[in-house]
């Protein structure tokens, strides 16, 4: 979520209701620390950017027990373990509402540039699956194109600083990896 304009996209497409975004106070401090070093923002920008991803995310806390700890695979990155904890909390809640509300079926997506820190196939069978921003835009665009394509629209609207131009979101989305997604926009709007 680090990166700017994608990370504006997706809580475009979290604010149309296509899925739920969760995290925790400890992804929240290496968020505002990185978002710091990496993108060179004051520590108040970046408080003011969580605050605003929070507000679009009511439901972003993720509450884990040791249980969920011992269960990320010795595959995954040691200093990626509490993220990885984090999804399989999320599945483990998924799992008691199913058995509740037998017609409820989650899915558990993290996702994250560096996929290859979070030992996919080990996570698959754990009921996580790890994809990169580009891939879940794309499988968003291809379940529901009005509503991921709705998400691009707004998240151009509301890009001031700097303003971007609809071709120069599709432009970053590609580089992200969103093809699918960018093609379909591109020959619905008939932008080249």
């Amino acid at each position: 979520m680090l990166k700017m304009r994608l990370s504006d996209v997706l809580m475009d497409l979290r604010a149309e209701k296509l899925f739920s975004a969760h995290w925790t106070e400890s992804i929240d401090d290496e968020f505002l620390r990185n978002l710091s070093k990496v993108h060179g923002i004051a520590a108040a920008s970046a408080r003011r950017r969580l605050n605003a991803m929070k507000a679009r995310c009511p439901e972003w806390e993720v509450f884990m027990g040791s249980e969920d700890f011992q269960a990320v695979p010795s595959s995954v990155d040691p200093k990626d373990r509490h993220v990885a904890a984090a999804a399989l909390a999320l599945r483990h809640a998924a799992d008691q509402d199913a058995e509740e509300a037998p017609a409820t079926d989650y899915q558990v997506i993290l996702l994250t540039e560096n996929i290859k820190d979070f030992a996919p196939s080990h996570m698959r069978r754990l009921g996580v699956q790890v994809l990169q921003p580009g891939a879940f835009l794309d499988k968003s665009y291809q379940a529901a194109p009005q509503q991921t394509s709705r998400a691009v629209m707004r998240a151009v609207s509301e890009l001031s600083r700097p303003p971007y131009s609809l071709a120069e979101l599709l432009d970053v989305l590609r580089t992200e990896g969103a093809r699918a997604l960018v093609a379909g926009m591109s020959r619905e709007l008939e932008i080249e």
